[in-house]
């Protein structure tokens, strides 16, 4: 039986897996008012483990746009210093400074299965996520009108259809299985055994990795602070070693009192895991799309995991809902491969590089790495060489067909970069430029550094663009209605340069366009192209 959702109504996309990424999905799509239905395999919203804890700033953004940004900057662990040890010698720190203004820490370390549940939450809150548990998809159909997805159920089989299906269901994705895209990559000589574990401890919020250390010279040893109580360790250990005597509790709690010292701990769970490098072949198949874990998989050095896979999430959700609605053609959606296999790509040529520096395959590798390690420590100069793993960054969509060519010989922000994100206000209202600019494709106006220019709003709303598009003008001042000002007079030289400007703004807060406001055209090109006939 082909099945509606709870409101009565059938989905416009199915979703498959109700991760983070799933999640995210979902609600993005809600904003643009597209109803989706989310099958999950499991009985629970959450994985029930702390797994990917790292939340870099940009994607912390992103979760204040979803509505559950709060708890995670209270009740997480925010740091911007990792230290980095050679035995007990302190030989690297990477320091993360502002970007913008500094509205979030450059990260926070929060528990995804929380995560998980605040997501499941504000899905429901929107009335328009119909999230289904206990589904396990068993087989996948598409043609030219959409999407139809079989899949048993607790009463039996049953039968969801949409216009398109977003696969969210992870590493071992059965989507991609049928689809017949193949997940090539290769997997790290390093294995793991992982900790998370309570106790009050007087330790500063930093990550600290250690390599071969006084307490650990067999390898690698890894310490965050998870939340305010919660704290993960993770040991490098042999390839071949037993993972039921390694994850005793009283070998555990013996492990972590070699790092932490005497101090009461309750082991919350432990684990080992290797790390995989892989990629699927490709991000799409007709009307399908694979995200997160289903289209990439990279080590955890680098908080490159679900990190990436919330901009793929947002990257895809932007362009379903410009097509469902309306208001941009089909071709917009070539775009989210074009984008996100590129920054795949660079992520698991980041940590693919940190990996093999980390975990060397063969002794040759390992001296290699020693003597590396053993220069930093004699030369603070030589610390360059050590690479203990580059943390996430949003990835520039520079050579993007949605990037219009810079014709300014040096605008403030280059088209295919984020917005740089500021405090301001509208109508008396604190607010953040992304909060503003996100969900719509945004006219932004920016005066030069003379000041706010007489007739700029009127210079905005001559510039031709579809009536949908959002307006607005970023002053030091307020300027009447649709005026955006900036709360602090440090952050104008971001955005002020010599002349007025327009700032086409993606849903996704990235710049697509940069042009001078003195009649100038702005090309939409694939953002809007074709959409009398993007609906179908």
């Amino acid at each position: 039986m082909v099945l509606p959702d709870s409101s009565g109504s059938f989905p416009h996309v199915v979703i498959v897996g109700a991760g983070p990424v799933g999640m995210a999905t979902a609600i993005l799509l809600a904003r643009q008012n597209v109803r989706s239905v989310v099958l999950e395999r499991r009985d629970q919203p959450s994985c029930r483990q702390s797994r990917a804890v790292t939340v870099q700033r940009d994607i912390l953004a992103l979760y204040d746009r979803l509505g559950v940004a709060d708890e995670i900057v209270n009740d997480g662990m925010s740091w911007s210093l990792g230290r980095t040890y050679y035995g007990d010698k302190e030989i690297l720190q990477l320091r993360f400074p502002p970007h913008g203004e500094e509205i979030y820490p450059p990260f926070v370390n929060f528990p995804q299965f929380r995560i998980e549940e605040m997501l499941h939450d504000a899905a429901l809150a929107t009335g328009l996520v119909d999230i289904r548990l206990e589904r396990t998809v068993t087989g996948f159909e598409q043609d030219d009108s959409g999407v139809r997805v079989t899949a048993d159920g607790p009463e039996g089989p049953e039968t969801h259809t949409g216009a398109y299906l977003v696969a969210a269901d992870g590493i071992g994705s059965g989507v991609r299985r049928r689809l017949g895209i193949t997940f090539d990559g290769w997997q790290t000589k390093g294995r793991f055994l992982v900790a998370d574990f309570e106790a009050e401890l007087p330790f500063r919020r930093e990550r600290r990795l250690w390599f071969n250390p006084p307490f650990y010279p067999e390898g690698i040893v890894l310490m965050h602070g998870v939340s305010r109580r919660l704290w993960r360790l993770d040991w490098q250990i042999p390839l071949d070693a037993d993972a039921d005597v390694l994850t005793e509790p009283e070998r555990v709690r013996a492990r972590i009192a070699t790092v932490i010292g005497d101090h009461p701990v309750k082991v919350v769970r432990s684990n080992t895991y290797t790390f995989q490098q892989c990629r699927a072949s490709a991000f799409r198949s007709g009307r399908a799309f694979l995200v997160g874990d289903a289209a990439h998989v990279v080590s955890p050095f680098g908080a490159r995991g679900m990190n990436s896979g919330m901009e793929d999430a947002e990257n895809l959700a932007w362009k379903l809902g410009l097509v469902l609605n309306g208001k941009a053609g089909h071709a917009l959606l070539d775009s989210y491969e074009t984008e996100r296999a590129a920054a795949a790509d660079h992520n698991l040529e980041l940590t693919g590089a940190s990996m093999k520096f980390m975990t060397p395959d063969g002794e040759p590798g390992r001296r290699e790495r020693d003597a590396a390690l053993a220069a930093a420590a004699d030369d603070p100069g030589q610390a360059h060489r050590v690479d203990s793993g580059r943390l996430y960054e949003p990835f520039p969509y520079y050579d993007s067909p949605l990037t219009a060519p810079t014709v300014l010989s040096s605008p403030r922000v280059r088209p295919g970069a984020p917005l740089p994100d500021l405090r301001c206000a509208e109508g008396g209202r604190a607010t953040t430029l992304r909060a503003i600019t996100a969900g719509s494709l945004t006219l932004l106006a920016v005066p030069g550094r003379d000041g706010l220019t007489p007739g700029l709003s009127a210079a905005l709303d001559a510039v031709p663009a579809p009536a949908w598009v959002r307006r607005r003008v970023l002053a030091p001042a307020p300027a009447g209605p649709g005026t955006l000002t900036v709360l602090s007079d440090k952050m104008w030289d971001i955005y002020a340069g010599e002349q007025d400007v327009v700032y086409l703004v993606r849903p996704d807060c990235y710049v697509a366009a940069v042009v001078p406001l003195d009649g100038t055209p702005v090309d939409f090109g694939a953002l809007t192209a074709e959409a009398s006939n993007a609906a179908g």
